[in-house]
Order: structure tokens, then C-alpha cells, then sequence
């Protein structure tokens, strides 16, 4: 019941961003959002089949223009999954990620967000298996500057990577100094959920 009030809460964000978009009063041109930044984050993964691992992923965005910016990701995980009755096994491996966004403003201290990314997803199975896929990940949704410190997103997200799956996500983030954040995120999907934190710092 509370993933299905995610969804159709997230569902619900992303249809009524473009008519938020046309009611806006007064013409803002930019938020002052930082799209460019480097960060390191630390990644719970709950995974459909079974599938429990910590993450560590390096990521980074850069801004092209006051719309556009890439990414790109690079991460390392390892856990264990259930392999049949009575029976674990571990699994670690590799997932690289590379995709571009755009942002808009909506009104003062609201920016609509879009990203779209490229995933390899390498992984080894003890005993001696291994799986290796390529696919991706939309996500929709919006960034809000609640308080000076503060800042809050959230949305859809759709991932088509070994099996398909529709979610939404969240994430806030706490400004510790003028270039440096604290940040926080979730992601609740049908086959996957996933928790953690972050460091960033902006450039």
C-alpha cells in the first residue's frame, strides 16, 4: 500500500509540473541550482530475486548551458543474494552509467528536472557465474529550494535494466558550506529499493 501511494503520488508530480509551468507569474530565469559537482555515495540496494548489496559510487554532473548538463557514474558494489532454499551465495561487480539532463525553471526557487542515462551492469555470482546487461534510466520530477539550506527533490524514475521496473524517487539536500552538501536519497520501485547517502561538493 505504501509503495502504491509513491507511485501515484510521483505520477501525480509529473503531470501537474507542465501546468505549473504555464501558471507561473513572473518570468524566472534561473534558480541558482548547481549542476555542476562531484560527489561520492554510499547505496543500500534491495533488489527484486533476492538481491541485497552495499554500492560506493563516484558521480558526477557538468553544465553545458542553463538548460543542459551530462552525468555520469562509476560504482562498485558487493552483497549476497538467496540462491534457493538453504543456499546464499555472494555477488559483486561493477555498474558504469553515462546521460544527459535538462532543467527549467518553474517559478522562484522551482526547477522541473529531466535525465536520461546509458547503464552497464556488470556482476559475478559465487559460485563462478556471472551477468553482465546494458540499459537504462529515465527520471522526471522537480528540485525545490525549501529553505536556504535546504533543498528537496523528487519524482518519477523508470529503469529497463535486466527487467523493467517504475518508481519514484526522493532526495534532499542539507548545504553544509557554500560549495559543499550532505545529501540523502531513496528510491521506492516495484523490483528495487534503494537507500542512501552522499557527499557532494559543487563547482
Amino acid at each position: 500500500m505504501f509503495k502504491k501511494t509513491l507511485l501515484v503520488s510521483g505520477i501525480a508530480l509529473a503531470v501537474a509540473a507542465p501546468a505549473m509551468a504555464e501558471q507561473r507569474t513572473s518570468m524566472v530565469r534561473d534558480n541558482g541550482f548547481s549542476y555542476t559537482y562531484g560527489q561520492l555515495a554510499y547505496d543500500r540496494w534491495d533488489l527484486d530475486n533476492d538481491v541485497d548489496v552495499d554500492a560506493l559510487t563516484a558521480e558526477g554532473s557538468f553544465a553545458l548551458d542553463e538548460h543542459i548538463f551530462l552525468r555520469g557514474s562509476l560504482g562498485f558494489f558487493d552483497g549476497d543474494y538467496d540462491f534457493g532454499p538453504f543456499r546464499d551465495g555472494d555477488v559483486d561487480g561493477t555498474r558504469l552509467s553515462a546521460g544527459a539532463g535538462f532543467h527549467t525553471p518553474l517559478q522562484r526557487g522551482l526547477d522541473f528536472v529531466t535525465t536520461a542515462d546509458i547503464i552497464y551492469d556488470d556482476r559475478d555470482f559465487d559460485p563462478g557465474n556471472s551477468d553482465d546487461e546494458i540499459g537504462f534510466e529515465l527520471r522526471g520530477g522537480l528540485r525545490h529550494a525549501t529553505t536556504e539550506q535546504l533543498e528537496l527533490s523528487g519524482g518519477l524514475t523508470y529503469m529497463d535494466l535486466y527487467d523493467d521496473d517504475l518508481g519514484v524517487y526522493g532526495q534532499g539536500l542539507f548545504k553544509l558550506t557554500p560549495v559543499v552538501d550532505l545529501g540523502a536519497r531513496v528510491v521506492v520501485g516495484g523490483d528495487r529499493d534503494t537507500y542512501g547517502v552522499f557527499g557532494r561538493y559543487n563547482f
